[in-house]
């Protein structure tokens, strides 16, 4: 069993991601591009309210990645002209990792994976894995806005061996569990720790996890 702590979702308009970033970093994240910039948003909230942590690893994913950058790095492509270094840049979806060690918490291990919606209970497993050599785990789900003017996601939270309010472990059967997907499953667990009551299971591509308030 291990516990989860400071679930933090962040849900923003795309018009809005520059002026928050640049309140919250000021301009030091103005050429890593759209996907990097909004990890940064998200995985920075969650720290701030996350207990004291030893060695950290960094696990996120996405469906689509950096896809903004990767359409821009396309159409310059498809100019005819060489793709601009910081487009180039931008495309690359485990930057956050860099950028964050820059801030003054360097990850000890770090990944970036994609994974399909329903497949989210897999983070938590490999997480839990990655905790036999590291304190705690940032966790996260990061998706651009689809649209234009579409909302950009970047939900995360902490799981460590360590002794929390909220402990979660994986369930043998799925049945009983509620379905949920990688873009909801964090946003319930967050909404639920308000007042939590009963245990809440959850369950996505046949695996399913339980949270319960306490040990």
């Amino acid at each position: 069993m291990i516990t989860l702590a400071a679930p933090t979702v962040v849900r923003i308009g795309a018009a809005e991601l520059a002026p928050r970033v640049r309140a919250r970093f000021g301009g030091e994240l103005r050429r890593a591009g759209t996907f990097a910039q909004l990890c940064l948003l998200g995985a920075q909230a969650c720290l701030d309210a996350a207990p004291p942590r030893g060695a950290l690893g960094m696990l996120w994913a996405s469906s689509r990645g950096a896809v903004g950058a990767a359409r821009t790095a396309l159409a310059e492509a498809a100019n005819g002209e060489p793709v601009m270094p910081f487009t180039l840049v931008a495309t690359l979806p485990h930057l956050a990792a860099t950028l964050l060690a820059q801030r003054g918490a360097p990850p000890t291990r770090a990944a970036f994976v994609h994974i399909a919606p329903p497949d989210w209970p897999s983070l938590l497993g490999l997480a839990q894995a990655w905790l036999t050599g590291c304190e705690q785990v940032l966790l996260g789900w990061v998706e651009e806005a689809a649209e234009k003017h579409g909302t950009h996601q970047s939900d995360w939270c902490v799981l460590q061996k360590e002794p929390g309010e909220l402990s979660c472990e994986p369930l043998r059967e799925a049945r009983g569990a509620l379905p949920a997907t990688s873009a909801d499953w964090l946003a319930r667990v967050a909404a639920w720790t308000a007042a939590p009551r009963e245990p809440l299971a959850l369950r996505g591509g046949g695996e399913a996890w339980r949270f319960a308030a306490g040990r």
